[in-house]
This record gives C-alpha cells, structure tokens and sequence, in this order.
C-alpha cells in the first residue's frame, strides 16, 4: 500500500507527466533554456508560488512558506533543466521537436518532478514549517549552472540549512531509491596542453631536433604515470586525455600540438595537487625533446560529499515512500561528476540521492545516448521523496 505522500504523488501523475513531455518536446542547451523557464514560472504563478526576484536570465527560484509554527528551517530542492546536443531517435510520444537537441540525461524528469512537489507542497502548507526553495538551475551538463545561482543569490535571503537533489539511476529498478553517505562523486577539472616546437619537413626531422607531436605523445604517456607511481593505489583518481590536435599535412612537422582532456578525483587534497603534479611532468617531458610546454588547468566542480547526518534524513523519508527494503545503498563511489557538489560547499548539510529508472526485463537506459528514454512511473516517485524531506526536516 502506497504511503500517504506517495499516494498524493501518484495521484499528481497525469500533471508531472505532461509537465515533462511539454519540456521534453522543446529541449534546450545549458543557458538557453529561455522556453523552459518562462513555463517554469508560469506553472509555479498559477500555482500560488512566490517567485524569487533574482537577476536571473535562465533558471528560477520558486519559495513557499509553510504555515505551522516551527524553527524556520530553510530547505532547498533543486532540479536541473538543460538538455544535450543529441538527435533524439527512440519512438515516444513526446519526442524532441529540436533537432539536434534531447534530454538524454533526465533534466526534464527532475523538472518535472519538482513541479509536481511544488503544487504538493502548496496544499500541505499546514503541516510544515519555515521555508522551501525550489531551485531550477540551467547549465548541469557544462558545471557551471550551479556556480551561476549561487552567486545570483540562490541560497541566500533567507539562507538555506539543507538542500536535497536527485537523479535517476539505471542501476537500480524503479520504485527504488539509494543513497551513499559522505563521499560519493568525484570532482571534474579540464585541462589543455600545448607543446611548442619547431615546424619544418617531415623527410629530415634530425635538421628541427625538436619534434612536438612526438613530445605531445610521450607527455600523454608519462601523465599516466602520474596514477600509478605518484598516488595511493587506494585514492581514486582517473585522468583521460580526451582530444589531441596538430598538423596539417602528412609531411610536415607542426610547430604546435595541443591536447586536453579531464581530471576526476575523489578526494578534495588529492584534486589540489594535480595542476601541479600534470604542469611538472610536461615540462619534463617536453624539455626531453627541446620543446617548450604550456598548462591551461581549468577547476571545475569539487568532490560530491553528502551529509551523513542528512542521508539518515533522507534514508527514513525513503523509507516512508517505498518501504525499507526498497532503499538501496550505493557501495561504491562514482567517479562521474555533478554540478550539486558546489551547493554543498556552501551548504554541506545536504545530500544527493538516485531514483531507479530500470526495469529487470526491459534494456538498461543509457545516459546521453540517442536511445535513452527516463520512464515516467518513476516521477511521482522523486516527487514523493521531495515532499516528504519536507515535512520531516521542517517540522
């Protein structure tokens, strides 16, 4: 039998679902969801919410204020909104009107889902306290959506004390929700190098002496070492060189090779160090082969570490959704990344949970695939589990 909340949520069905399908037809690239935020805010005006007055382009802060005397206690929820450069191709009824353009990851879902937890949320204001803020962020897919809120004011006046978000996961079935205390995502940081040498005929290469393709080539090499002879084998820390360009003909050496690519990490002393640790290895390696070695190191989001104090929250509103034995724990920490990292630097009493969108005899979703499809009965779900934080931890 269903829980009161999850009872409330499945009866809001029909609304979530076509909330989402009006978003999944028209999907937009990070910060240009310029559709997705007017009907953002429409839906939270025809519902009665308070919009906050933000300087906001994309993305929109909705606030309700509960009703019962309690400690005021400002809670945010936060859903991301933005869509990826993919050419939609599964047959569904609300399939991509963009072309070129599909939510492949879920944002329309977690859109949705808070819509639906905001118009819950406005008829339960007798049984909760304090404050929500429902945060609907542009920009997950680039990491940036979450910096560009913050320093808009997002969690500011009033202040906010906890913050929930979550995302569906394919490794669990629907109806299932898991969690993971403290660490849990790894950070994302962006690098470009660029090895400078001397372009000249590919026949007599002895004549330059300082070749950067073969400098470039042995500098990805050697940063690999860096994993397995510089840090504990028991740190989790992955670098891909994902992209390497230079040259213009098959018979001429360049004089410039760039290559770039991505540092995860899951402890946040260990990320401090690796600008250095890939700048030291380059210009070793580059000085090796008489050229010259340049780092562009972009931070991009830190270590995704959720508040065990929290997660016990959250664990036992689960609970109350879908019963003990649907309440998964995640063991092993992801080294993907997540934009929701940067809201717990400055909130860290917040907590990152996963929605289970598969089922045991259908093909597992792929996320960011032109296949992937998010199934619907998993919305009242996330929006169940957005409520019933609420009125546990604004009591």
């Amino acid at each position: 039998m269903a829980s009161e909340v999850l009872q409330k949520s499945l009866d809001l069905k029909e609304y979530i679902v076509q909330a989402k399908r009006r978003i999944h037809r028209e999907p937009e690239l990070e910060m240009q969801e310029f559709a997705t935020t007017a009907f953002v805010k429409s839906e939270l005006n025809d519902m009665g919410v308070e919009i906050a007055p933000l300087n906001l382009e994309v993305g929109v802060v909705g606030i309700i204020k509960g009703q019962k005397k309690g400690k005021g206690v400002v809670t945010a929820l936060r859903a991301d909104m933005d869509a990826l450069p993919i050419q939609e191709m599964s047959d569904v009824v609300d399939i991509s009107n963009v072309p070129g353009v599909m939510h492949a990851c879920g944002h329309d879902c977690h859109t949705a889902m808070l819509l639906g937890a905001a118009k819950l949320l406005m008829s339960l204001r007798e049984r909760f306290s304090g404050t929500v803020k429902l945060i609907f962020q542009p920009a997950e897919e680039s990491f940036t959506g979450s910096k560009y809120m913050i320093s808009n004011g997002a969690l500011e006046d009033p202040a906010v004390d906890y913050i929930l978000g979550l995302h569906g996961d394919s490794s669990h079935e629907v109806g299932e929700i898991a969690l993971r205390e403290g660490p849990y995502m790894a950070s994302s940081d962006l690098f470009t190098v660029k090895i400078t040498g001397v372009s000249g005929h590919g026949a007599y290469p002895h004549s330059i002496g300082c070749d950067p393709i073969l400098a470039a080539s042995n500098c990805v090499m050697a940063i690999q070492s860096i994993i397995t002879r510089q840090i504990d084998a028991l740190d989790s820390v992955v670098i891909s060189i994902c992209q390497m360009h230079g040259g213009t003909a098959k018979n001429i050496i360049p004089e410039t090779v760039e290559f770039s690519g991505t540092v995860r990490c899951q402890n946040k002393h260990t990320r401090n160090t690796m600008e250095k640790r890939i700048y030291d290895v380059i210009q070793g390696v580059a000085s090796a082969y008489n050229c010259k070695a340049e780092l562009d190191y972009y931070y991009g989001v830190p270590p995704l570490v959720n508040s065990p104090k929290v997660t016990q929250i959250v664990r036992k509103s689960a609970e109350k959704i879908v019963g003990p034995m649907k309440v998964k724990d995640i063991e092993v920490p992801a080294m993907g990344s997540e934009d929701f990292a940067k809201y717990l630097e400055v909130v860290p009493t917040g907590v990152f949970a996963r929605l289970g969108i598969s089922y045991p005899d259908r093909s597992i979703p792929i996320f960011h695939n032109d296949f992937f499809v998010f199934p619907e009965e998993v919305l009242p779900y996330g929006t169940a589990l957005f409520v019933q934080f609420i009125l546990d931890v604004n009591q």
